[in-house]
């Protein structure tokens, strides 16, 4: 499996990536793209590390060898926090991919840039917003000023990682009915019983798996850090910012010391190799055990997370994973959208994307999900609650920084992952000892500069 990189914002500015991405927007007849010779009719395909894209690309090949001669389609990875560089770097260059699959966050920027191509009669043709699992919704996926821009790949909500022989061990209770003071008397009491074991684990780094860990009990406190229905105005300094940071640095104390520098990988390792008795993690952790460390998974589930003791959220940052098209300098747009079509009007392949990485990449389609075919897989009999979590269970829980609370789509979000916004307010206090109140402070002064400088994009 591929793994997850623990990059950081590289430095490159907001005005100099809108440089290099302003020539994309004005369009092919001012930078036309370079002829391609028939022999090298290759086009690529951005995907997110996991070999999920790959076998969405495989079907996008099955595709062209019927209907395209000639034509191939190449998956080419990009690591979660190397995101803003491939941008930069090939936008600016007129180079864009075919096609791209990168978390929501990046994808919303890029559709209120103006940046993609409008999917409406994709959706059409597969049918997209009636085949949608119960609880999901097309335009959650990518809908901008009454336009679709993005198509459903899948759902993905990081989950609470239990290793449920130790919980019962200690005494500790059923995780479902947990509270966060539960949880952290569970993180204490592990700590304190279990030598060489932390209690949890998150990503506290400056890192794109902080920003989500942190926001998901961001929104269970009731929190939020734009209002997409006030003009997207700043709501991060809030009493709800306040209690998720103290909730942190309370947690943190029953953590490895070495998780200020989390990112994703190395929450996994910490499950996958028994030093944590929980986590927060998307499905990966769950098959990655499977295959390394049987001993473990046997004893882990996955659980909502704890509930918020006054709001009872149960919230988790979900990403709302999809595929959406560069409009400009794509010589492929037509092919693209026709093996689109192709892909998501075929239950087969559906099953065989959400195969590739169990439990994480869940169906987003009702036919896909009661398809014969599905439960072949063993997760179903070996981990069947976990896998009804993760697929259906979460679901009334979606939330993210890029759809705070289902409220409405935000672009802003793109631009503060790139800068690892919640992440250096998380650091503030773990690291530089800076009061919550004062952090929550600081953090809503950059939030409101991003939204002063791109206000254009949200009104």
């Amino acid at each position: 499996m591929t793994k997850k990189e623990a990059g950081r914002w590289t430095g490159i500015g907001r005005r100099d990536f809108l440089a290099g991405t302003a020539a994309l927007a004005a369009g092919s007849a001012a930078f036309p793209a370079p002829a391609i010779a028939q022999a090298q009719r290759v086009a690529r395909v951005w995907g997110e590390p996991g070999p999920y894209a790959g076998v969405f690309v495989q079907g996008m090949n099955e595709w062209a060898q019927k209907n395209a001669p000639g034509l191939r389609f190449e998956v080419e990875t990009i690591p979660w926090d190397g995101v803003y560089v491939k941008l930069m770097t090939d936008l600016a260059a007129r180079r864009p991919p075919a096609l791209i699959s990168v978390e929501h966050p990046i994808a919303f920027q890029l559709m209120a840039e103006g940046l993609l191509e409008p999917v409406d009669d994709v959706a059409q043709r597969v049918n997209a917003a009636s085949r949608m699992v119960d609880g999901l919704k097309l335009e959650h996926y990518g809908n901008w000023k009454g336009t679709q821009f993005i198509m459903p790949a899948h759902h993905q909500g990081h989950l609470l990682l239990v290793q449920t022989d130790v919980i019962q061990e200690l005494g500790l209770g059923d995780p479902n009915s947990w509270s966060w003071n539960e949880l952290a008397n569970a993180a204490k009491t592990v700590s304190e019983k279990k030598p060489g074991m932390a209690g949890i684990t998150l990503a506290l780094g400056r890192n794109l798996c902080t920003d989500y860990h942190f926001a998901a009990l961001l929104h269970q406190a009731g929190g939020m850090t734009y209002d997409a229905q006030n003009k997207f105005e700043v709501a991060f300094d809030s009493p709800a910012t306040v209690e998720a940071l103290e909730f942190v640095k309370r947690l943190y104390a029953y953590m490895p010391k070495g998780a200020v520098e989390y990112s994703f990988l190395q929450v996994v390792d910490q499950h996958v190799t028994g030093k944590t008795a929980m986590s927060f993690y998307w499905g990966r952790t769950m098959g990655r055990a499977a295959e390394e460390a049987p001993a473990v998974f046997a004893k882990m589930e996955a659980f909502n997370h704890a509930k918020h003791p006054t709001t009872g959220r149960r919230s988790t940052w979900t990403d709302l994973q999809g595929w959406c098209i560069p409009k400009a300098n794509n010589p492929y747009v037509k092919e693209v959208k026709e093996a689109l079509v192709y892909v998501q009007n075929s239950v087969e392949w559906g099953v065989k994307y959400c195969h590739s990485l169990m439990p994480n990449v869940a169906p987003v389609y009702k036919d896909v999900a009661a398809a014969a075919d599905m439960p072949s897989h063993p997760f179903f009999k070996t981990k069947p609650k976990s896998v009804e979590t993760y697929f259906t269970g979460y679901v009334p829980n979606i939330s993210s920084t890029a759809n705070e609370l289902l409220r409405g789509a935000n672009p802003l979000a793109g631009i503060c992952h790139g800068r690892s916004m919640w992440a250096q307010v998380v650091q503030r206090v773990l690291i530089e000892n800076v009061a919550p109140a004062e952090a929550a402070k600081w953090g809503a002064k950059q939030f409101e500069e991003i939204r002063r400088e791109n206000i254009r994009l949200v009104l």
